[in-house]
């Protein structure tokens, strides 16, 4: 069951780090892009509701067809992060199926994330969309605010691989020691229900920060790194990311 990214395979070995490129315009988007091509990051997500001109899909597409020049083999992960789940913009539910259509048919993007949340018809569309480009879909859900217990978040998994996506995402919020551990309890559960199949799991904050290292013991596939500007709550330099990650890795 090894899923692929780009030319890159998840799930297997240590966590992949990936770097979100955060630009308001398309000058700092390509700094951030030079700044990830010379880094050691293995993906770069580009979170598009940071882009001034992310409703104009002509812009979107020309900004997509830049960063992938810069980019070339990095693989890219297409990401509207809407204002209900952490992000920078509100937007409906027509622009943001159009948005992820468009990545996908581009040829740019490698993965779309596709929140859970948007509902079954609006999440298997895009899904059907994806698989007809070879795109790879990441199901997300992000909470800002909690932890929810184990059951719920282990539903929403359930979810996302019902509605056929390829690599479910939770992010939650821990308010506790203990709500780290329902995160990190939740994916090792996970990881033995469904052998192979790549997960990313991330608990939030600097209470968290613990779950952004272990994936390779509690099963997740992806974490995430910065290269400047962090664009969730303990996130940390990508360079201090694989030092951590390969520490772990050789000591198993």
């Amino acid at each position: 069951m090894k899923k692929k990214i780009g030319s890159v395979y998840i799930g297997e070995g240590i966590p992949k780090v990936c770097v979100p490129i955060t630009g308001a315009d398309l000058t700092e988007l390509l700094e951030e892009c030079k700044a990830a091509k010379e880094s050691a990051a293995d993906l770069v997500e580009w979170r598009v509701d940071y882009f001034n001109n992310a409703f104009d899909t002509d812009k979107v597409l020309n900004a997509l067809v830049a960063i992938k020049e810069i980019l070339g083999d990095l693989p890219l992960i297409f990401s509207f992060r809407t204002k209900d789940e952490g992000g920078e913009k509100a937007v409906d539910q027509e622009r943001y199926i159009t948005l992820n259509e468009l990545a996908a048919a581009s040829g740019y993007v490698d993965a779309i994330d596709i929140e859970l949340f948007q509902g079954e018809k609006v999440v298997t569309e895009l899904i059907s969309s994806a698989e007809v480009h070879r795109v790879t879909t990441i199901i997300s859900n992000h909470d800002f605010e909690k932890t929810p217990p184990i059951e719920e978040l282990h539903r929403r998994v359930d979810k996302a691989i019902e509605y056929g996506g390829d690599v479910p995402k939770l992010a939650v919020m821990p308010k506790s020691e203990e709500d780290v551990l329902v995160l990190l309890e939740t994916a090792l559960r996970l990881k033995r229900q469904y052998p192979g199949k790549p997960f990313i799991m991330i608990s939030m904050g600097g209470l968290g920060m613990v779950s952004r290292f272990s994936g390779e013991v509690f099963g997740s596939a992806i974490t995430f790194a910065s290269l400047k500007n962090a664009s969730a709550p303990g996130q940390i330099s990508v360079e201090h990311m694989k030092t951590i990650l390969e520490l772990i890795h050789f000591a198993k």
